[in-house]
Formats: structure tokens, C-alpha cells, sequence
């Protein structure tokens, strides 16, 4: 019954963590919003898990323009990420800083929980918006707009503040579009040559079938760039991204909850098996007064089902209190499902049945004499 219960808590733990994780990435790429197309550096094989976000980009704000231009194209943002962190007075933060064009704030659909963001009339100034997060890891319980903070050896000007209540709930959010710093990336230009830009952010008119602009928006980039420099992804691309990595740690959580399985069916065979033998009189003499074989069969194959089914309702409670102690006291958040309760059950109950089925048939096939003179 333990080895059941471990078991049982291995995959009841595992599954719930796994589709907890899922459904916290797939909101963050639902949060960029439906109609958001995305142009990425490098050549990104769909087929297989390649994602090739990082390294040099050869996206110019050329292209950005060229895309704009293109009809079914409602507005284009352009995003370059910029390393290092930020700081306020004693205080320091690390957030992904991203430099970007002021259209983005149209695209998303955040909103601000004070402040303002930069437009076009102030972009070339030395100014930021900030994410929850760092506003938070910044100014603990103050008003964050008007402070000034240094990026990079920067003095900006804070403008804005991102409202966003769940950001600290989530274990992605240090890499996400939550935990970020906003700053021109016009500013940026005015101060250094060659500005790489890492992204471009396409919004698209809900009219227009986003397929079919994937193919435009590829040709009209082609013009400027090799094929192998650029990918174009929609929110469905992402997504298989994500639970092709996910598939991956899934195989994973099969393996490991694969061996816990093992061992408790195989601890319900051994120890039906000592049952037998310890109760070869008791059979002995059940079958003297007229049980069958199959009655002897079904008996011990239910024996052995229903410590399958102790062990499950003892590693589900267990899992169940393990489960809020970890959705109370991390920022992972557990997802419990019918689906993987019902699944957690039948296997448990499978298990003891499957691995009873070799003690139920050694009681079954014994002979009535021979069990009755076993002392």
C-alpha cells in the first residue's frame, strides 16, 4: 500500500506541477494578445524544439518600416533587449530592459498603475516605464513616477508604472514581459550606432487571416534579408514551442512515475504472495466446502485491488496537502485536475489488480488436500 501511495504521489504531484507550469506560460503568450504577429532573428524549425531566439540580429528598423507598410498591418513595434540592471539609490534590480518603440503600448493590453508611458513626443528622452516587479524591488511602498533611476550608468526618468497584480505569482516572471524596464529605443539610437533590433512586434487587423499575412510579411522581409535570418511566428507557433518543451519534461514525469509504478505493483506481488502461502490452509478449507477456483481467484485479485486502492486515497490526500504547501509557499502554482485524480485512481487500482493476478492464480491452482495438510 505505501509503494502504491509514493506511486500515486509521484504522478498526482508531477502532472499537477507540469500542468500548472503550462498553464502559467501559455497565459503569459495569451497575454501578448491574439492578433500579435512576431519576427524573430534566425531560422526557427517548427518540426523539432530549435528555437533560435538568441545571438546577433539581422532585423533593422528598415525592415520594421517595410512591414508597416503592408496592408492588413494595423501598427509595428520594434524591440531591442539591452543587458545589465538598474538601480535606485541603495536599491537594485535585475528585469529584462527593453528598448522599444512606443507603439508597443498600443499593442498590449496592459494597463498602468500610475504614471504614464513615453510616447513620440518624449522618446528621445532619457525616460523608462517600469514593470510591477521592479517598481516594487525599487520602491517598496512608494510612488515610483517622477524617481529617478540609473540603467546601465544612465539617469532616466521614471514616466510610468505597469499594473499587473498576478506578476509575482508567476515563476516566469523574471523572463517574461512582466518583469521588464522600458526605455526608447530611439533614445537608445540617438546615443550609439548600429542599435540591433531584436524584435519586431506585428499587430494585425482581425479582418485579415494571420496566415496569410505570415506569408506576406516573410516575402516582403525576404527582400532585405536571407531566408535563414529571420522567422515570423504566431501566438499558435509559440505555443508549440512551449509544449514541445513541455512534451519533452513530460516524457520525463512518464520515466520517473514509470519506476515508482514498478515498485509498488511489485511490493502488492510479493506480499500477496506471502499472503497465499500464509493462508494456503485458509484456501484449503474455503475449497473443501465448495468454493470454486474462480471464487478463490476472484477473491485474492480483489484483495489485491483494494490495497491498490488504499494506497491511492493515502497518496492522494498526501499529494493533495503537499500541493497547497507548495501553491502557498512558492510561486509555483499546482493545477488539480478531475482528469488527473480519475487517472491517479485507475492506475493505482490497475496496478494492484495487474500484479495480483500471479498470487489470485497460485491460490487459485491449489489443490484442496494438499492446502488442508499445510500447516
Amino acid at each position: 500500500m505505501v509503494g502504491i501511495a509514493v506511486a500515486s504521489m509521484a504522478i498526482l504531484l508531477l502532472v499537477s506541477i507540469g500542468l500548472g507550469v503550462q498553464k502559467d506560460i501559455t497565459g503569459q503568450i495569451d497575454s501578448l494578445g491574439a492578433d500579435l504577429l512576431i519576427v524573430v532573428p534566425g531560422k526557427v524549425d517548427l518540426g523539432s524544439f530549435n528555437p533560435n531566439f538568441a545571438g546577433k540580429s539581422f532585423l533593422t528598423e528598415e525592415n520594421a518600416a517595410d512591414v508597416a507598410a503592408l496592408p492588413g498591418v494595423k501598427q509595428v513595434a520594434e524591440f531591442s533587449f539591452a543587458g545589465g540592471g538598474i538601480q535606485s539609490g541603495e536599491m537594485d534590480a535585475y528585469p529584462i530592459i527593453i528598448g522599444a518603440t512606443p507603439s508597443w503600448f498600443g499593442m498590449q493590453p496592459s494597463q498602468l498603475s500610475e504614471g504614464n508611458y513615453f510616447t513620440s513626443e518624449n522618446e528621445l528622452e532619457a525616460v523608462c516605464v517600469l514593470g510591477s516587479i521592479a517598481a516594487e524591488e525599487l520602491f517598496p511602498g512608494k510612488r515610483a513616477v517622477g524617481q529617478t533611476v540609473t540603467i546601465n550608468g544612465e539617469k532616466f526618468k521614471v514616466t510610468g508604472v505597469i499594473k499587473d497584480e498576478k506578476a509575482e505569482s508567476s515563476p516566469f516572471s523574471a523572463f517574461s514581459l512582466v518583469n521588464v524596464v522600458y526605455i526608447p529605443i530611439n533614445h537608445i539610437r540617438k546615443n550609439e550606432i548600429n542599435v540591433q533590433v531584436d524584435r519586431i512586434l506585428v499587430q494585425i487587423d482581425n479582418q485579415f487571416e494571420p496566415k496569410k499575412l505570415v506569408a506576406s510579411i516573410s516575402q516582403t522581409l525576404g527582400q532585405r534579408l536571407q531566408d535563414t535570418q529571420y522567422s515570423v511566428l504566431t501566438q499558435e507557433d509559440l505555443l508549440k514551442l512551449v509544449f514541445d518543451v513541455l512534451g519533452i519534461l513530460g516524457t520525463l514525469v512518464i520515466g520517473l512515475t514509470s519506476i515508482a509504478l514498478a515498485v509498488g505493483g511489485l511490493g502488492i506481488m510479493t506480499v500477496m504472495l506471502m499472503s497465499v502461502g500464509e493462508r494456503t490452509k485458509e484456501i484449503g478449507i474455503r475449497m473443501a466446502v465448495g468454493a470454486s477456483r474462480k471464487a478463490v481467484f476472484k477473491h485474492f485479485l480483489t484483495e489485491a485491488g483494494l490495497i491498490g486502492l488504499g494506497g491511492v486515497a493515502i497518496g492522494l490526500i498526501v499529494s493533495l496537502i503537499i500541493l497547497q504547501i507548495i501553491g502557498q509557499t512558492t510561486s509555483i502554482k499546482p493545477l488539480v485536475t478531475i482528469q488527473t485524480i480519475s487517472l491517479t485512481f485507475c492506475v493505482g487500482i490497475g496496478l494492484g489488480c495487474v500484479f495480483g493476478v500471479i498470487p489470485a492464480l497460485k491460490a487459485a491452482r491449489l489443490h484442496p488436500v494438499e492446502a488442508l495438510r499445510n500447516e
